[in-house]
């Protein structure tokens, strides 16, 4: 039987604990780790992808925000610095494609199918993205996969939606495809229309205390980010699918119109952004540890590479704010960044500082047997003594 809780402690701890260096309002850098939260990037299918813009096949596949794409030249669409963001920050990312319909052509703009996410392992992730999807998940077999995705986000996984025009071949190809999983938790995607920032100084932070906004250390503070072609999330005032509870973090831009996904494949009607629309929309599926959350943020752009299309990563609060985000969607981690240096409780990785202290008095308080460092089943000055030799001695 474990021993009582000193309750006490967490004055005592942040007494005796060195107070770290205090880093500014984006995530300090940690290396790579391979024992971090996974997250699984899905895009969309070679040539399925800007229908608007792309003039030829490698353009068509340039826009679909592939992770490994590089490129900083002025408009390009790649979310490589995005990724190599997560991965400093203790993330393990990987990317998997939807693959080619079944008549493709050889040349020229595609459709995609449908990605088997039943055939895959969902629980090896802690978060998958649906970024550039654009297949048609309403037949059967589709159906099929977006029943994995629900099973999976109720067992305590995160899915992330993002959707843009230019990640089709038509204005209703992505948010269709994403509607197709939404619709299992009663929200809806916009088409793509408006160009516009969001700031904490003009009330668009309606939850302004959320972790996405401020961090889980509650010192990592957004105060603006921006889209260029937005697709607003729709939130119901009255959450009706089973388990949900939405928040809006952020509003779309009062003022600003909104396209409807109410023609296909055509551009749907236009209407004045309302107070149910959302540039991040927030929920928890399910109760207690095992609760999985979903989120929806307004667009791609946001998370472009330097000089890319529209706006990119490097601009305003952007960076910081995928770090947040991406931090909330894997919820609570017992370590993320494994066993090699004991102290090390929360990302960034290989950085220890406050958000470290405040995971550890969490767990200690919740009785969380990652810190129960001697392996005792107990919760005791022995286990505070251990975090702090080890927060002391800095990580290797």
């Amino acid at each position: 039987m474990r021993c009582s809780i000193v309750r006490l402690f967490p004055a005592l701890l942040l007494t005796i604990v060195p107070a770290p260096a205090v880093a500014g309002t984006a995530p300090g850098p940690g290396p790579e780790s391979g024992d971090g939260p996974a997250i699984l990037f899905v895009r969309g299918a070679d040539r399925s992808g800007g229908f608007l813009e792309a003039g030829n096949d490698a353009a068509r596949t340039e826009q679909l925000a592939d992770i490994t794409n590089t490129s900083t030249s002025g408009g390009n669409h790649g979310w490589f610095e995005l990724a190599e963001l997560l991965r400093a920050n203790g993330f393990v990312v990987s990317q998997i494609a939807e693959p080619l319909e079944a008549d493709a052509p050889a040349t020229g703009p595609t459709t995609g199918a449908p990605l088997d996410f039943a055939s895959l392992d969902l629980s090896a992730y802690d978060a998958v993205v649906l970024g550039s999807n654009n297949a048609d998940y309403s037949a059967p077999f589709g159906q099929q996969q977006v029943d994995a995705i629900e099973a999976y986000v109720r067992s305590g996984g995160g899915v992330l939606f993002i959707s843009d025009a230019n990640f089709g071949g038509s204005w209703s190809d992505a948010p269709t495809s994403d509607q197709a999983f939404l619709d299992r938790f009663g929200w809806t995607m916009q088409q793509d229309r408006g160009t516009y920032a969001l700031r904490r100084s003009d009330g668009d932070f309606v939850t302004p205390d959320h972790p996405i906004v401020v961090g889980t250390d509650g010192n990592t503070i957004i105060d603006v980010i921006d889209g260029e072609g937005v697709s607003p999330i729709v939130v119901p005032e009255i959450d009706t699918a089973p388990g949900v509870v939405s928040t809006i973090v952020i509003r779309a831009r009062p003022g600003q119109q909104t396209r409807n996904n109410d023609r296909f494949p055509g551009q749907g009607t236009s209407r004045a952004v309302g107070p149910r629309d959302a540039t991040l929309a927030v929920a928890t599926v399910g109760a207690g540890p095992d609760a999985g959350r979903i989120a929806g943020h307004i667009d791609r752009n946001t998370f472009f590479n330097l000089n890319g299309a529209g706006t990119n990563i490097n601009r305003f609060d952007n960076a910081a704010y995928a770090v947040n985000l991406f931090t909330w969607l894997v919820g609570p981690q017992s370590n993320p960044c494994g066993p090699a240096c004991p102290a090390d409780l929360a990302l960034p990785c290989g950085v220890l500082d406050l958000a470290d202290v405040s995971a550890f008095i969490d767990a200690f308080l919740g009785m969380d047997d990652a810190v129960d460092f001697d392996g005792s089943g107990t919760f005791d000055l022995a286990d505070i003594g251990a975090f702090v030799a080890s927060f002391t001695a800095d990580c290797p």
